[in-house]
């Protein structure tokens, strides 16, 4: 009995992985926006008591495209994705897995980079309000 109770709660802790299915899909950017994070330094007596640029998120509106149509149902796969990479006006390759979005990057050397971006909404943001 005992060996039945760890069968199932394996088969429990193992189910939100069953859940989501990786998906192969198609990127395509339609515009970004680049948002710079800060970092406030609150020290008193410190030499600099202002905000610290400490790197930008970038949001993307994207088209989604993909085979299986139930990924990218909602809004007919128009999302809005955050990353910390800009991604060109060009179509991409990626897998959706998920909440997280890895996209790969052709590089110069033409070698591929892969990025993950998580996706900030299912629906486009005006970009001016985020």
């Amino acid at each position: 009995m005992k060996s039945m109770s760890w069968l199932l709660l394996i088969l429990l802790a193992a189910a939100p992985v069953w859940a989501k299915p990786r998906v192969d899909v198609r990127i395509r950017v339609n515009e970004g926006v680049g948002k710079d994070r800060k970092d406030s330094l609150s020290r008193t007596g410190s030499s600099y008591d202002g905000s610290l640029t400490t790197g930008q998120d970038y949001f993307l509106n994207v088209t989604v495209l993909s085979d299986n149509a139930d990924a990218v149902a909602k809004n007919n796969g128009q999302w809005c994705i955050k990353g910390d990479t800009l991604l060109g006006a060009i179509d991409y390759k990626g897998t959706l897995d998920g909440n997280g979005l890895e996209i790969e990057v052709p590089q110069k050397n033409g070698k591929i980079k892969k990025i993950t971006f998580g996706i900030y909404d299912r629906k486009w943001h005006k970009l001016s309000d985020l």
